[in-house]
């Protein structure tokens, strides 16, 4: 084969869904990756009974950070990637909270609403957040749409959330492509949450190691 046909082959259509096959099989290890420390790291190691302890005499409860972490999640990948409803419609009548759902967006611990939460059902929540992403990754995903903006400060709308208070995110997510979506709010968001998880975990005397 000389060089010419080599780079014909290369720019050729039949590459292009290698490309994608390999792009999702990333993107999907990654998640999985993250969503297997959480589980090992944290939930298996904070008893639900002390997920809403503060550490230290202040700061940001486990469960606060675990539903933060998720609805962040939740709301960038299914209310505005996906445009569909969200997972945690699944988890209302368990979870502790059924309305006003912008709340815990904020990343100051909301006491009032970790007096509430049912620590266990965010857990479950957290993990079905995350692989409801996988799975739609896996599968469907048109990843051919990265580049594209959504309108993002429409579905925190849609939601109730107060501009006022929220300025910041509504700022944030504007502009704000597809593709930041994916690897932020999913991914880095995730884990740079579940490093949190683990810093409070070591700090209630609990770290394995």
């Amino acid at each position: 084969m000389d060089s010419r046909t080599r780079a014909c082959n290369l720019r050729s259509p039949t590459s292009k869904p290698q490309v994608s096959t390999a792009l999702r099989r990333w993107l999907v290890a990654d998640l999985e990756a993250a969503r297997d420390r959480l589980t090992g790291g944290v939930l298996s190691a904070i008893p639900p009974d002390r997920m809403a302890e503060t550490v230290d005499g202040g700061g940001v409860p486990p469960v606060y950070a675990l539903w933060h972490m998720t609805r962040h999640h939740d709301v960038a990948i299914n209310g505005v990637l996906r445009g569909r409803g969200q997972v945690v419609q699944d988890f209302t009548d368990h979870i502790g909270v059924s309305d006003q759902l912008w709340r815990g967006l904020s990343e100051g611990a909301d006491h009032d609403l970790v007096a509430v939460l049912q620590p266990e059902a965010v857990a479950d929540y957290a993990i079905a957040t995350i692989n409801a992403t996988i799975a739609w990754i896996r599968e469907d995903a048109p990843l051919d749409t990265l580049e594209t903006v959504p309108d993002s400060p429409a579905v925190l709308t849609a939601m109730g959330t107060p501009e006022d208070d929220f300025d910041w995110l509504y700022d944030m997510w504007s502009g704000k492509p597809n593709q930041w979506f994916l690897s932020w709010e999913a991914h880095g968001h995730t884990v740079t949450h579940t490093g949190e998880l683990v810093s409070l975990r070591n700090r209630m005397g609990l770290s394995p190691f």
